[in-house]
């Protein structure tokens, strides 16, 4: 009997330990990096404009951004200035997101003004966030959720830029990284809603530049820029015209640069 009992319970160990092994194969965790669209057009522009050593361009049509107050990102009055934009979790996965790296610029860059990037706010939704049947599922404008911003190796500059503009209007952008905690979203579709917070009257023009046409799906671009006062929406750049750009850029439709990093769930 004992040998009988002996045999049993190993018998019930291999299976449990088979079993234990089947759980842990029937799921698979990696880390991921999500990117929404490219950012770059390459290292010469469209005119044959090489860029720096180590760097690369953001081209786009002269006359469009940096002069819409859409594009400001401010948290503070009278500026209240919030981008969203969406992203996709594919079915059969879930992510464990630890930061979402967002790009910025700003038109009018001074020397030391990235000091004046301190305070990032964050929520997610799970559908647009300008609709009421959409529920926020992360974050609040309240807590500050930044954590360093650092240049890139990227200029925005527009079809006119010459190597004698160059210097007044090739705009560096910077990327923003965020500290996130506790942030797991399953398979489906999500929106962020993001802005900045300065003291009103500090180097507050910063904006996320929308990405460029040619080297993305523009079919896809469906970013807004939202005043929180009055709710005003704004989903296009169509630029200005001005002495030395007498033709309107094309309308063009927003769309943010943006990434995202953590461990995904594979089941």
């Amino acid at each position: 009997m004992k040998n009988l009992l002996f045999i049993f319970g190993v018998s019930l160990l291999i299976f449990s330990c088979s079993s234990d092994g089947l759980e842990d194969t029937s799921k698979t965790e990696e880390p991921f990096s999500y990117k929404n669209g490219n950012l770059s057009t390459g290292k010469v522009s469209s005119t044959g404009l090489v860029a720096p050593t180590g760097f690369e361009f953001s081209e786009i049509p002269a006359g469009s951004e940096g002069m819409l107050n859409a594009f400001y990102l401010n948290w503070s009055e009278p500026a209240k200035h919030t981008v969203s934009d969406d992203f996709i979790i594919p079915p059969n996965e879930s992510w464990k997101i630890d930061n979402f790296s967002f790009f910025i610029m700003n038109p009018d860059i001074l020397p030391n003004s990235t000091s004046y990037i301190k305070t990032l706010v964050l929520e997610i939704y799970d559908g647009d966030p300008k609709l009421s049947t959409s529920k926020k599922v992360y974050g609040n404008m309240n807590d500050n959720l930044f954590k360093s911003i650092t240049s890139t190796n990227i200029y925005r500059v527009n079809h006119l830029t010459t190597s004698s503009t160059m210097n007044q209007q090739a705009k560096l952008v910077y990327k923003v990284d965020t500290s996130l905690k506790d942030l797991n979203l399953q398979s489906g579709r999500y929106w962020y809603k993001m802005t900045l917070k300065f003291n009103y009257g500090d180097d507050w023009f910063w904006f996320v530049p929308r990405l460029p046409v040619g080297v993305n799906d523009v079919n896809a671009f469906n970013a807004y820029y939202r005043f929180e006062s009055n709710g005003d929406i704004v989903t296009g750049d169509q630029g200005f015209t001005a002495p030395g750009i007498p033709v309107q850029p094309p309308y063009v439709k927003y769309e943010t640069p943006f990434e995202i990093s953590g461990i995904k769930t594979i089941n």
